[in-house]
């Protein structure tokens, strides 16, 4: 797992002291290893004692233990020359292959067959996403209705909390927001916990509030490319997730996923006669 990813995806959850130290490391990874933990206090401007507890919140047990893991981090960073020549495809091409191979590095297989199974036996599944976040729960929607499940999904966060009223033990939800943190959502996952319900989250960000009221947790890499044109890097990375649970579902039954959506994609194309 990329390193740098995994403290970056940590970040909301930080406090505004431990964020300082993220920020540092994030900024010069390669010159944190040689660093005492006095000398990284005095640049971060914090305490010791704030230092530790920042690496022990993202999975270590102290200062040192993050310094050897940045030591192999950078031992094993392949070094990408800038070619002052590479063009704007070139470029855009390189940042989305980057942040996919973070995600890659987030999902575990043991979670995403577990997700799946509970997609397969759930009688609803309903969607909890407004704003950006809401075009990939579209698209999550979509994708479920054409193999057969039943789905529950408006954009307008308070038609959301009436469905989220309906929801029992036998259902589903997924939560999705990029920051992990908005409150629409937060109120409708919570409100669908006490129903009953499994909840899965879609995030960019570990620790968030999000992330702490699921089932089950997938995170997408949070690496954001600064621009004057925007980015739809999380929206992309969101989309990824989606499509590998979409896989690992139709693999659970496979004739009977692909029976369904052929009837589907047949009364699509009866439309047109």
């Amino acid at each position: 797992m990329d390193l740098l990813a995994m403290i970056s995806s940590y970040f909301p959850a930080l406090s505004k002291s431990e964020k300082k130290v993220a920020q540092l490391i994030l900024s010069n990874p390669d010159e944190i290893e040689n660093l005492s933990i006095n000398e990284l206090s005095a640049m971060a401007g914090v305490g010791e004692s704030t230092i530790v507890r920042f690496a022990r919140k993202i999975g270590f047990s102290g200062f040192q233990d993050l310094k050897l893991a940045l030591a192999k981090y950078q031992a094993i960073v392949i070094k990408k020359d800038n070619d002052k020549d590479a063009g704007e495809k070139e470029i855009v091409y390189q940042q989305y292959t980057d942040s996919l191979s973070e995600t890659m590095g987030f999902l575990e297989a043991d979670q995403i067959q577990e997700v799946a199974k509970a997609m397969h036996e759930a009688n609803r599944i309903y969607i909890l996403a407004v704003g950006n976040s809401g075009l990939v729960g579209m698209n999550l929607s979509n994708r479920l209705k054409r193999l057969g499940k039943w789905v529950e999904f408006v954009q307008d966060g308070q038609l959301q909390s009436i469905y989220a009223t309906m929801t029992n033990e036998h259902d589903l939800a997924f939560a999705i927001s990029t920051s992990g943190n908005t409150d629409e959502v937060i109120i409708n996952a919570e409100m669908v916990k006490s129903h009953g319900a499994k909840l899965v989250s879609i995030t960019n960000y570990r620790g968030s509030k999000l992330t702490g009221i699921s089932d089950w947790v997938l995170i997408a890499s949070s690496k954001e490319f600064i621009s004057d044109a925007g980015s739809f890097a999380a929206m992309i990375n969101q989309m990824f997730i989606i499509d590998v649970l979409a896989n690992e579902l139709v693999k659970l039954d496979p004739d009977n996923y692909h029976a369904l959506r052929m009837k589907r994609n047949e009364a699509l194309m009866n439309r047109l006669n």
